[in-house]
């Protein structure tokens, strides 16, 4: 019996009283505060991530350009002053270049064919001096390659707004909420050293913002080519554009950052904003004199510019204006009444001044005639710039 009582009972008594402790120890801690029940565990939401960012990608990838222009790489003999300041990132990102052989890339945003790219790839690396080249060409992912006219810059965000005139382009609008988050899996997509469309997978690694401009540091391979290019999340949104990287060897292996895409739809409502002016798409004249006029047809009412080029598809060649046709007058104006070259060009200038839309009568002296030929304006005026800041 004894035993009975040892190795049964008292056993089974204490298993009892510790089980009935158990499920009432709720209501011990409203009678005993000072017991506090134990938190329960944490739920963590599970989610779903793709093995496969071919969707993402293929998204994005229509949209993404190249552009035509040497690649300035970041150093990073200032990477020690890194701080929280977004416009201390800027100038470290845009005022220490080595020249690279490689191109830039760029993103269509709309359909009408506005372009993101990244300030910096205009940069003089001697001269720290923004140069513009005449001719900026875009080769879409289908192999076309198009003019494209600079219309906007800001170099705190890195960035620089341009415009071709092109049929059939895919563009991808800029996702602008800012619920990204340290650690997010993101991709950066663009054209390294001139090899193809390539992407590379990364994460958030910082988040930097001082109220009005936001820029997103990445681990992604941002290798040169890529700035301007495209920075998604998995779903393929456009989160940013792809801006540069500090880095020790001029490699892949440094601090990537990409402007969020924010700051492209702050950019692109400063310019519509300001009042674009008319684009008429005559992208280089020489003066033709009444002299040179008297010399080749015996007339000396032919005064005017003598188109050299026009811009691949632009407004002037839609309308039918030919290299070789001189412009002697619009919108009733005749050239020749203006009495000097500055005149002349201060003329042609205004047409800046109509709106993006408007119809504008070019008279053009051809095939030893007269012609008028009625031009619808498009937008921007080619290499005038101005800066949001």
């Amino acid at each position: 019996m004894n035993k009975f009582i040892n190795y049964v009972f008292w056993p089974a008594l204490a298993g009892l009283v510790f089980a009935l402790v158990i499920t009432q120890s709720p209501r011990y801690a409203e009678l005993l505060p000072f017991i506090a029940p134990a938190p329960p565990a944490p739920q963590i939401q599970a989610r779903s991530i793709p093995l496969s960012f071919n969707n993402a990608i293929q998204r994005v990838l229509p949209a993404v350009v190249t552009i035509n222009l040497q690649q300035m790489l970041a150093e990073s003999n200032n990477a020690e002053n890194l701080n929280n300041s977004l416009s201390s990132l800027s100038d470290m990102l845009i005022t220490d270049f080595d020249e690279n052989n490689s191109l830039g890339s760029g993103v269509i945003v709309s359909p009408d064919g506005f372009l993101v790219t990244s300030y910096h790839i205009f940069v003089s690396p001697e001269t720290g001096v923004v140069n513009f080249p005449e001719t900026i060409t875009a080769t879409l992912n289908d192999g076309r390659t198009v003019n494209a006219r600079p219309l906007l810059y800001d170099q705190t965000s890195d960035l620089a707004l341009l415009k071709i005139d092109s049929p059939n382009i895919t563009h991808i609008s800029p996702y602008t909420e800012n619920d990204q988050q340290i650690g997010d899996l993101v991709l950066a997509v663009g054209n390294p050293r001139n090899i193809g469309m390539s992407a590379s997978l990364g994460i958030i690694s910082a988040i930097y913002n001082d109220g009005d401009s936001t820029m997103l540091q990445t681990d992604a391979a941002i290798n040169p080519g890529y700035s301007g290019g495209a920075l998604i999340d998995i779903e393929g949104n456009l989160i940013g554009i792809n801006s540069n990287i500090l880095s020790e060897s001029g490699g892949s292996e440094g601090i990537g950052f990409a402007t969020h895409a924010s700051m492209i739809s702050r950019l692109m409502d400063y310019y519509l904003e300001s009042g674009p002016g008319g684009y008429l798409g005559v992208s280089d004249v020489q003066y033709y004199s009444s002299n040179q006029g008297l010399l080749d047809f015996g007339r000396r009412d032919v005064v005017g510019l003598e188109v050299v080029s026009l811009v691949e598809d632009g407004p002037a060649e839609r309308a039918g204006i030919l290299p070789g046709d001189i412009i002697t007058g619009f919108n009733q104006q005749k050239i020749g009444t203006l009495n000097n070259e500055d005149e002349l060009f201060a003329a042609i200038e205004s047409i800046s001044s109509l709106g993006a839309g408007e119809i504008v009568e070019i008279e053009v002296f051809r095939n030893r005639g007269m012609i008028k030929i009625p031009v619808t304006l498009g937008i921007g005026e080619p290499f005038v710039l101005f800066s949001i800041q």
